[in-house]
């Protein structure tokens, strides 16, 4: 036995830990994993890297051809983690502190891609990372993403069961990040989701929301990837400003056309739902904000300067 299986031994009282597994697991979430693991073969050049997926996808022993050979949404998933480093970034410039939440994070590593590339300054505005996901999901991540002192890991599902992510808020000002989740609920869940965010915030929030204009989200089931997983995508949005209209208190800030980034010969396949789009991005991420309600005028804490 290795030192280090020695040690992760030692650590469960003597019993080897249970290898990990995908065991109730959707498979969809290893499309921006791998995504992240293979970047740099993916997107030539690109100023991203991400070692622990690439731990992570050999864990997991993640069959590549399991999820098919259509590179267009990995590409995708890559822009979009690009996109929510950036927009994070310029919220933690802001001289408050902030409960970074992650919900339906599946496997992602953004508690530590983002770590590695803030200014101390930046890095001390982060009060914790609240990690949320169903049982199953979380099961795995306890093995293969262990929380720390700043990370917390909690049970939650959308849009009515995030009591546990309400226990671990506090009055720090949140920022809820939604990444690769709305596509797959109903319109009226993703109302409901942004009301009950409404509710576990009172005080005020900010949102990072991908959005997926109904053409793209068409032409992607026609992807070797997303047709041989059997993924039924439920929910578009041509205009990320309509989020505002589908619950109280939420504002339109800003939106990032998310293919904009990616050289022109790994977008040049979408012409089409461009075409259909009528010059809509076909893909986004969505900054909006959570007003606080008339009925709680809490401030928020500034970052302490000890």
């Amino acid at each position: 036995m290795s030192e280090a299986a020695e040690a992760r031994a030692l650590s469960t009282g003597g019993i080897a830990p249970v290898a990990p597994t995908l065991d109730g697991v959707s498979r969809t979430l290893l499309i921006p994993l791998l995504a992240r693991a293979e970047a740099q073969s993916l997107w030539p050049g690109v100023a991203f890297d991400d070692a622990a997926a690439r731990s992570l996808t050999a864990q997991l022993a993640v069959d590549r051809a399991e999820l098919g050979s259509d590179p267009f949404p990995m590409r995708l998933c890559i822009s979009r983690s690009l996109a929510i480093q950036e927009a994070l970034g310029a919220f933690l410039r802001e001289p408050i502190e902030r409960t970074l939440v992650l919900i339906a994070c599946g496997l992602d590593t953004l508690p530590v891609r983002l770590d590695a590339s803030l200014e101390p300054a930046q890095q001390a505005r982060i009060r914790r990372w609240v990690c949320a996901d169903l049982p199953p999901v979380m099961a795995l991540r306890d093995q293969l993403l262990p929380t720390s002192e700043r990370i917390r890991h909690v049970r939650a599902s959308l849009p009515d069961q995030l009591d546990e992510i309400a226990a671990a808020l506090d009055e720090t000002r949140p920022v809820f990040i939604l990444e690769g989740v709305l596509p797959y609920l109903a319109a009226e869940q993703v109302a409901d989701c942004l009301a009950a965010l409404g509710r576990l915030a009172p005080a005020g929030a900010d949102l990072l929301i991908d959005g997926y204009h109904p053409a793209l989200l068409a032409f992607s089931r026609l992807g070797n990837t997303f047709r041989r997983m059997r993924t039924r995508f439920r929910f578009g949005i041509a205009d990320p400003r309509d989020y505002a209209g589908m619950a109280a208190r939420i504002h339109f800030r800003a939106q990032q056309d998310l293919l904009r980034p990616l050289p022109w010969h790994h977008r040049k396949r979408a012409w089409l739902p461009s075409l259909v789009a009528g010059g809509k991005p076909l893909a986004t991420l969505a900054q909006l904000e959570l007003r606080p309600s008339t009925e709680d005028a809490t401030p928020f804490r500034s970052v302490r300067h000890d």
